[in-house]
């Protein structure tokens, strides 16, 4: 087994799509297939249940996708303490909830990329209160919060400006031809602040549990799974809705919401510049 594999294999979970991960891991099919057989010999588990159209993870692929998040985060913390982009050496340390992690931060890198060149990220994951309380102690650099005009944010952040670097909607997805069926419906947990947008502006739905998720990626994971419904940032799942893997529905009123850039009181001299930026509307968002 080796790192590259489990990134092939995260990366398929993501896609439940061969063809579309292995344009992204930039290889061919075949040699994906190739690799995501090695793991399963290595791991002696079928991840990935072939027969099924589109593809799906089986109970052992479901388990180990965490896991194997797990591993190379913790790998790259490894080696983040070794970079010249680590905080001790220039980089900028910045805190976010997970989601923001796979939907809003990619894009953001990007467009500041342009502005600034040569910053690098050392990045945390957080949620909205532990963010909060690292913000004010300046334990980072930077934080990226979420939020809404319903859902109070931590007092500690009543006392920092903040900077709108983008806005995100909340969609309630479904798999296609579910209609009023009663289903599932898979939500981010109440404690972390995309739950508790949900618990404020709720629609009612066909529903016979509500089941919370800690990640949104795992949520979006079972609705393709066509194991219910399940309520996720619109920018998670618009590749899904445009491929026909999932379908939307409309009644998402309210479930709109920013997310803001915070400075730290004793931020780095770059971590400052890149707020800056933000403040001054120079890292506009482009969708």
């Amino acid at each position: 087994m080796n790192i590259e594999q489990l990134r092939d294999f995260l990366c398929v979970a993501e896609r439940l799509n061969l063809t579309l991960a292995a344009a992204q891991r930039n290889t061919t099919q075949s040699n994906l297939s190739k690799r995501l057989r090695a793991l399963e010999e290595y791991l002696g588990r079928l991840l990935i249940d072939r027969r099924s159209r589109p593809i799906r993870l089986t109970e052992a692929g479901e388990d180990f996708v965490p896991r194997a998040r797990q591993i190379l985060a913790e790998i790259d913390m490894f080696r983040g303490a070794s970079t010249p982009w680590s905080p001790n050496e220039g980089g900028v340390s910045i805190v976010m909830p997970h989601s923001a992690t796979v939907t809003i931060f990619p894009e953001f890198k990007e467009r500041l990329s342009q502005a600034l060149p040569g910053v690098y990220f050392a990045p945390r994951i957080a949620n909205h209160d532990m963010a909060a309380r690292m913000l004010t102690q300046s334990e980072v650099d930077l934080a990226i919060v979420t939020r809404h005009p319903q859902v109070p944010i931590d007092d500690d952040f009543a006392v920092f400006r903040c900077a709108d670097i983008a806005t995100e909607q909340l969609v309630i997805v479904e798999p296609i031809g579910a209609g009023e069926a009663a289903l599932p419906l898979h939500v981010s947990h109440p404690l972390t602040y995309i739950g508790r947008i949900w618990q404020a502006c709720r629609s009612d739905l066909p529903v016979t549990e509500e089941v919370p998720h800690g990640m949104a990626a795992d949520i979006r994971a079972h609705c393709i799974a066509g194991r219910g419904r399940g309520v996720l940032p619109a920018s998670l799942i618009e590749a899904d809705v445009a491929a026909g893997r999932l379908a939307t529905r409309s009644d998402t009123g309210g479930l709109g919401y920013r997310l803001s850039l915070f400075c730290a009181p004793r931020a780095s001299r770059r971590a400052r510049r890149v707020w800056s930026l933000a403040a001054e509307g120079q890292i506009a968002q482009s969708r």
